[in-house]
């Protein structure tokens, strides 16, 4: 466990539905960090897709053996990694992801647990709920990834600290 790390947050504006542009912000995202010597850099939810998609989920929709996770698996030998995009899972299901890669390697997938359902918000007519809330080791301590709407709900950040996130 780091005693220290450095945290970069990267603030996009992803293009919506082109996962290609937006892969190519997150290299140069991650460029950046890496000659920041940023431990950890964290990108938006959906950052990698972009946020009100619509019907569009499925057609941007990732699988985490893809080749675009394999991309962020690389980027992330040089830089630990938080990723938001739209996983589809092996039998089919759209989540609300976000993904840890660290040393070249996916460490942890929390799939968003809260989705809102009020204002402009859809989520639950697009995404499946996330089921799981953990904490996971990783280089810089015990860490836990929740995503947005998961926060407004103390109960999260609760079972997450139980589990050991610091």
């Amino acid at each position: 466990m780091a005693d220290r790390f450095t945290v970069t947050l990267a603030q996009l504006s992803p293009r919506l539905g082109d996962v290609a542009a937006n892969l190519e912000l997150y290299e140069e995202a991650v460029a950046k960090a890496v000659a920041e010597k940023s431990d950890l850099i964290v990108f938006p939810e959906l950052s990698l897709t972009g946020y009100h998609l619509k019907d569009d989920v499925a057609t941007v929709a990732e699988r985490l053996d893809g080749p675009v996770v394999k991309r962020l698996e690389e980027l992330s030998k040089h830089v630990a990694i938080v990723a938001g995009l739209v996983e589809e899972s092996a039998d089919y299901r759209f989540f609300n992801s976000a993904l840890w890669l660290d040393g070249g390697e996916l460490v942890h997938v929390h799939r968003k647990v809260y989705l809102p359902t009020y204002g402009m918000f859809d989520e639950n007519r697009y995404f499946a709920r996330g089921r799981r809330l953990a904490a996971v080791d990783t280089r810089l301590g015990r860490a836990a990834t929740l995503v947005c709407e998961d926060l407004w709900h103390p109960s999260t950040a609760y079972v997450v600290a139980m589990d050991g996130a610091l």
